[in-house]
């Protein structure tokens, strides 16, 4: 190994060991706190679809065409579930969610307190399901460093690391009760998998994002967003002209989706086809409730939405713009969007499109949770715009030598 690589190595070993380091002194300040969000609650008692599933395996159950069983995906009703289990308790009845989720709106905070006291041995149980959370949030920090460190160097990744870590937002919700951490680690490992298939080639990489994909889909409805990114990556790679065995990986990779959405998601063995427009429906009408219901943070307008998340993202909870009054992190990301322009990088566009702009588009209202998946992707996208600066100066730099020789 050269000193150079050898000095590389050790700064990589640095960083991580730090995230490491760093993440589990945060756990150990958040995961005791009271339980702050209703959503908390909801995903708690939403663990009884892992008794349902992998305890008794009834696929035909009658809850599972429960209004409970469409209001999201499964994947993370079985992760808390099964923390549960990990500490000796199950959730036995479907009906503490049901009451969660037909409280009176206005009335949550009473039903909020009544409801989180059916938790079982909450002083265990709840630091052990934060923990199991923000191992999630963790691992996907060292996901986006390894995702930019190989595809783009290693001081890009740094920045875009460090820029993730000190937005208050990944901090205030990466220990919480909820899914946001668990699609965000889906949507890095995602990106990590095809950087690896755009760079050695391999089809392989292809059918494991693929099943990433089905994983991610089966956290949140928000997770068939890789679908379309992994087609245009895919097509665009071979430039529409597909070979008899990139054809083959393709379909073995829809396969692999639709076979594990189906087997981990058993509302579509009940219900059918028809069960993605059920989940969509009771989806919108929850938003629409809280629309109805907060007023003051629903969304109405997409002009407003990409408003409100500039602010959000750029501003709000920027250390740089709240400390020196300078929005560092927005000047960052359009260096970088130029970057990744002027590079015709397929799949950094094709993440910004369908991981920000879509998102924000349909933004039901302003609250910290829908921003935590979204922000990590403009500030991946900032971190790169170091590139474009080392180029500008080595163009620079080639200029001034040219002018000396002349």
């Amino acid at each position: 190994m050269s000193k150079r690589k050898y000095i590389i190595f050790c700064l990589d070993l640095i960083f991580i060991l730090l995230i490491i380091m760093g993440g589990w002194k945060v756990l150990e300040e958040k995961k005791y706190g009271d339980l702050i969000d209703s959503d908390e609650v909801s995903w708690i008692f939403g663990g009884y679809f892992f008794n349902l599933y992998f305890l008794h395996f009834d696929l035909f159950h009658p809850d599972w065409k429960d209004y409970e069983a469409f209001d999201h995906p499964p994947l993370v009703k079985y992760i808390v579930g099964g923390a549960i289990y990990l500490k000796g308790h199950t959730i036995d009845s479907i009906e503490p969610k049901t009451l969660l989720n037909n409280m009176p709106k206005d009335k949550a905070r009473l039903y909020f307190e009544i409801i989180k006291n059916e938790i079982p041995d909450p002083i265990v149980v709840i630091p052990f399901i934060r923990s199991v959370i923000f191992g999630f949030a963790l691992s996907s920090l060292l996901l986006i460093y390894l995702f930019v460190r190989t595809s783009y160097g290693i001081l890009p990744a740094m920045i875009s690391t460090v820029l993730i870590i000190i937005n208050p937002i990944f901090s205030k919700i990466s220990a919480w009760i909820l899914a946001e951490p668990i699609l965000l680690f889906f949507f890095t490992l995602f990106l990590l998998l095809v950087s690896f298939y755009l760079k050695t080639k391999n089809n392989i990489y292809l059918v494991f994002a693929s099943v990433v994909c089905s994983f991610a889909f089966s956290t949140k409805l928000n997770g068939i967003l890789l679908v379309p990114i992994l087609i245009i990556v895919f097509l665009g790679k071979n430039k529409f002209s597909i070979s008899k065995r990139d054809w083959k990986f393709a379909m073995t990779g829809c396969i692999a989706f639709l076979l594990i959405t189906i087997f981990l998601n058993p509302v579509f063995l009940n219900n059918g086809i028809k069960a993605i427009g059920k989940m969509i429906e009771v989806r919108l009408s929850a938003f629409h409730i809280y629309q109805e219901t907060y007023k003051d943070v629903a969304l109405l307008s997409v002009s407003e939405r990409f408003l409100t998340a500039t602010k959000m993202i750029f501003f709000r909870n920027s250390l740089f713009y709240n400390s020196v009054k300078i929005p560092v992190e927005l000047i960052l990301f359009v260096l970088g969007m130029y970057y990744s322009f002027k590079k015709k990088d397929l799949l950094l566009l094709s993440m910004f499109v369908f991981l920000v702009v879509i998102p924000i588009s349909f933004l039901p209202y302003n609250v910290f949770k829908y921003f935590y998946w979204i922000f990590p992707f403009t500030h991946m996208i900032a971190g790169l715009s170091l590139n474009l600066m080392k180029e500008m100066l080595s163009r620079k730099g080639g200029l001034s030598q040219m002018r000396r020789h002349n």
